[in-house]
C-alpha cells in the first residue's frame, strides 16, 4: 500500500436488527481483569476467565499447519428465520479503530461496481458451513455477523462480534444458523455456550487480533458441523495475489431481498503485512466474520474491516490472515 494513500480504518461491525428469536442468555456476564493476563495470546472465554498461553500452546507438540475439512452428512433440519426481519434493519457502523486526524467512518465497502452474487444452493459445501449469527448484548442491543464452521461445534468469526474492546463488554447470547437461504436455516439453529478471544483483542482492538471462536451446543442430537460440514483451517505466511472467496450475509442485499440470503465473491489479495491481508472484494455490514477461503475452500483468514481515504471513498477491505499466531490460537480452540 502506497504511503501517499491516506487511509481511514473502520470496522463495519454489526448489522443491528430487531430480533425476537434469540437464545436465552446462555453466555453469562463477561468480566475481564487485564491483570490476570500476561501474554497477548492468552485465551479469554465468555465469562472473562483467562487460560494462559503457556498452558495451551503447541510448542511441545508435533507441528501441523492445517486441519481437515468435512463436507457433512447433508442431513437437513430446516428452520424458518424470517421473524428476524419482522421490523427491518437498522444499520449501524461502530468504529473500534479509526483515524485520529479525521475521525471518519465510511458507511459501506462496496468498491466500484458490486461484484457480489447470491449463493443459490447453500446445501453444498463450503456454503453449507457459512453461518448467519444473531447476537444480543447486555444492553439489549442486537445484531448479526457471519461465521464459518471449522469443527463439529466450533465457529470462527470476528472478535468484534463477541467482545467490544472499547467497553470491554461481551455478548450475552448468540444463535448460529448454517446455510441460510430464503430466510430458512437449512441445517437448524445452534446456541453458543461459550466463546474465545485473545486478551490482546480485548486490550487493544487491533485488527490483527479480530477473531473469535464460538462453542456451540447440539440441536436434536446433532452438532452443526455434523450436518452442515466444516472447513479446515490452514496456516499461511505470504498470500499476495492469491485468490480468495468471502461469503456471508450482507445487510444491504438482505434488505433488498426482504429475506436472509448468502452472497459472496472471489478476488485476489492485493497487499498484506505479516498478520493482515487486504483486498478489493466487495462486502457490507453483516459480513463481519466471513472467512477468507482459498481455492481449496480452507480458511486462511477472517474478514474484519474496511479502509477508506480521507474523503470516505472505499479503498480496501481486510482482516487477519491465518498467521502462525492466529493458527495456534484457533487450532487450540478446536480442542
Amino acid at each position: 500500500m502506497k504511503k501517499s494513500i491516506f487511509l481511514t480504518i473502520f470496522l463495519f461491525t454489526f448489522l443491528f436488527v430487531p430480533i425476537n428469536a434469540l437464545a436465552d442468555n446462555t453466555l453469562g456476564d463477561f468480566h475481564f481483569d487485564a491483570k490476570e493476563s500476561s501474554h497477548p495470546l492468552d485465551r479469554v472465554n465468555s465469562k472473562g476467565e483467562v487460560t494462559k498461553y503457556e498452558d495451551y500452546s503447541n510448542k511441545n507438540l508435533t507441528f501441523i499447519n492445517e486441519t481437515k475439512s468435512f463436507q457433512g452428512t447433508g442431513e437437513l433440519n430446516p428452520i424458518f428465520v424470517g421473524d428476524l426481519l419482522n421490523k427491518g434493519f437498522l444499520e449501524t457502523t461502530q468504529s473500534l479503530v479509526k483515524d485520529v486526524t479525521t475521525n471518519e467512518v465510511a458507511p459501506f465497502v462496496v468498491i466500484g461496481p458490486d461484484g457480489r452474487t447470491r449463493v443459490e444452493n447453500t446445501t453444498v459445501f463450503p456454503y453449507s458451513a457459512i453461518t448467519y449469527i444473531s447476537l444480543e448484548w447486555a444492553d439489549g442491543s442486537r445484531g448479526s455477523c457471519t461465521g464459518t464452521l471449522i469443527g463439529i461445534d466450533r465457529v470462527l468469526t470476528n472478535g468484534h462480534c463477541v467482545v467490544n474492546p472499547t467497553t470491554q463488554r461481551g455478548i450475552v447470547s448468540a444463535t448460529v444458523y448454517p446455510g441460510v437461504s430464503g430466510s430458512t436455516a437449512l441445517f437448524g439453529a445452534y446456541n453458543a455456550i461459550d466463546y474465545y478471544v485473545t486478551s490482546h483483542w480485548i486490550n487493544t482492538g487491533a485488527i490483527s487480533q479480530d477473531y473469535a471462536v464460538l462453542v456451540l451446543s447440539p440441536s436434536n442430537g446433532r452438532h452443526a458441523g455434523e450436518r452442515a460440514g466444516f472447513a479446515g483451517i490452514r496456516q499461511v505466511t505470504n498470500i499476495l495475489n492469491q485468490n480468495i472467496g468471502i461469503y456471508g450475509y450482507p445487510g444491504d442485499l438482505i434488505r433488498r431481498d426482504g429475506a436472509i440470503n448468502q452472497y459472496g465473491m472471489r478476488g485476489n489479495v492485493a497487499s498484506e503485512d505479516s498478520q493482515v491481508a487486504y483486498y478489493t472484494i466487495d462486502t457490507a455490514p453483516g459480513q463481519s466474520g466471513s472467512a477468507m477461503l482459498n481455492t481449496s475452500n480452507q480458511v486462511i483468514g477472517v474478514h474484519s474491516s474496511g479502509f477508506s481515504d480521507r474523503n470516505g471513498n472505499p479503498v480496501r477491505n481486510g482482516g487477519p490472515k491465518m498467521s502462525s499466531f492466529m493458527f495456534e490460537f484457533v487450532s487450540n480452540a478446536l480442542n
